[in-house]
């Protein structure tokens, strides 16, 4: 696959622009309905009990707040780097590289611990291949469908995201049938709500512990600022997205998750299999079960695919903002896909893979834990670039593109509960462990930054300055 040499201003090569409104849309959606919801939803029940849904409601609000500070800097700005880029327009390089590499790793996480899950769905059906075989079968496969092209991508994303917005719509209307007593199954009640230890067993300790997953379940929304350079109109189809997705990713969330508490008791939730499942085996007996099954397995395929997408594009626009090699920057002559970028990003899938064959105990919750911290440093400084961003937009343009509404208020309380979850990670010897290792990696992308990438960045702005010079 030939690839092209740098031919922008910038250093780097351009995307291709073949992203629809309805592949913009069901990116977000296929960013976040995936494992970390189907099969996660089983560690925060076990953490929070029937209270998760307070946990999910309130990673819902939080989604909303950042989201919509974020569509009104990608709309205004529309680059493939997205919030990363506007880290280091508006607070400086070394925000905007922390942001960027955290989120990469965030995201690189994710889909490995997507893989895991995808392996642990096909292992229901075929019980004697290893897991952690079906997760490096779904590394190879995935590596496959991101280096084909942008719209490939885009039209698979967009019908396997239906195949789960779909699944869950059911699952609500099946639960609520049995529940109001149109067709009554035994032992599925609103009484599951409060028996077996009450409400919130775990209190309200429980319920903050249980957030770092259910923002793991929510991370991906962001993928819409990513997708801004691709986008053939960001100006209609960013704040159409915005509207549509978090409209669906709150009911399909907030409501699931109630039926699912009320069907199953929330002690016999786990990550050995999904939930949903198991829930849907009550309602509908083994047919359905195994139907559902399959829908979760195209739930993790489709988180993967998106998690692939934006991790590269990511890598990409740093690489052309000179903190990476350049070879990251280049893409492929024939379909503009930035090749390079999406076979490191596709690499941890494999590592992934591995790392289930050595911890199969704890690998898939301590990678979604991890990778909750990673996405939720991201939104902090997509909140913290906002008004940076505005201001540099009003002076370059007069007037804003789109405009968030609420203003300051809406940017301070986004700010306020991001940090609000942080400290609530201090109560719980998981939620410790978990922000330890954010803040080692932390430490250590700071170090990477001293000691390499400032030097590349400021190399890159040079040559950008003197190309622009030329002109």
């Amino acid at each position: 696959m030939a690839v092209q040499q740098d031919t922008s201003p910038d250093g780097g090569d351009s995307l291709a622009k073949g992203l629809q409104s309805r592949h913009v849309t069901m990116l977000a959606v296929g960013g976040v309905i995936g494992a970390g919801f189907f099969l996660g939803a089983g560690s925060t029940i076990n953490t929070a009990g029937p209270a998760v849904v307070f946990s999910y409601l309130f990673g819902g609000l939080i989604t909303f707040l950042v989201m919509v500070l974020l569509t009104e800097m990608a709309v205004s700005t529309p680059v493939a780097g997205s919030f990363q880029k506007y880290a280091e327009m508006s607070l400086g390089p070394l925000p905007g590289f922390l942001t960027g590499w955290t989120y990469w790793l965030a995201f690189l996480i994710g889909p490995a611990s997507e893989s895991i899950a995808a392996g642990t769905f096909l292992n229901v059906w075929f019980p004697q291949v290893p897991i952690w075989v079906f997760a490096l079968i779904v590394a190879a496969l995935m590596t496959i469908v991101n280096l084909v092209g942008v719209k490939f991508f885009g039209e698979l994303e967009f019908w396997l995201s239906l195949i789960k917005v779909v699944a869950l719509a059911l699952f609500i209307i099946g639960g609520c049938v049995a529940l109001f007593g149109i067709a009554p199954v035994e032992h599925v009640s609103f009484s599951n709500l409060t028996s077996n230890g009450g409400f919130a067993p775990a209190g309200i300790g429980g319920v903050v512990t249980a957030m770092m997953i259910v923002m793991f379940s929510f991370g991906g929304t962001e993928a819409i600022g990513t997708a801004a350079e691709e986008s053939e109109h960001p100006e209609r189809d960013l704040p159409k997205a915005l509207r549509s997705t978090l409209a669906r990713i709150l009911i399909l969330f907030v409501l699931s998750i109630f039926v699912l508490v009320c069907v199953l008791p929330w002690q016999k939730a786990g990550v050995s299999s999904s939930p949903f499942v198991d829930a849907t085996r009550i309602l509908a007996g083994p047919i359905a079960a195994n139907i559902m099954n399959f829908v979760v397995l195209i739930a993790a395929l489709s988180c993967i695919d998106a998690g692939i997408y934006a991790t590269s594009r990511m890598m990409f626009s740093m690489s052309r903002d000179g903190f990476f090699p350049k070879v990251f920057a280049k893409t492929s002559s024939k379909t503009k896909a930035p090749v390079n970028a999406i076979l490191v990003s596709c690499l941890m899938l494999f590592i992934g893979a591995i790392l289930y064959y050595f911890f199969q105990d704890f690998a898939y919750t301590w990678l979604a834990s991890v990778s909750g911290f990673g996405f939720l440093f991201a939104w902090l400084m997509i909140c913290l670039s906002q008004p940076g961003m505005r201001a540099i937009a009003l002076k370059r343009d007069g007037k804003l593109a789109w405009q968030a509404p609420g203003g300051r208020p809406l940017q301070i309380a986004a700010v306020v509960l991001i940090a609000a979850i942080y400290v609530g990670q201090l109560f719980s010897v998981s939620g410790r462990e978990t922000l330890l290792a954010g803040i080692i990696w932390l430490l250590i992308a700071t170090g990477y930054y001293f000691a390499i990438g400032k030097k590349r960045f400021l190399a890159s702005e040079a040559e950008r300055s003197a190309i622009s010079a030329n002109k």
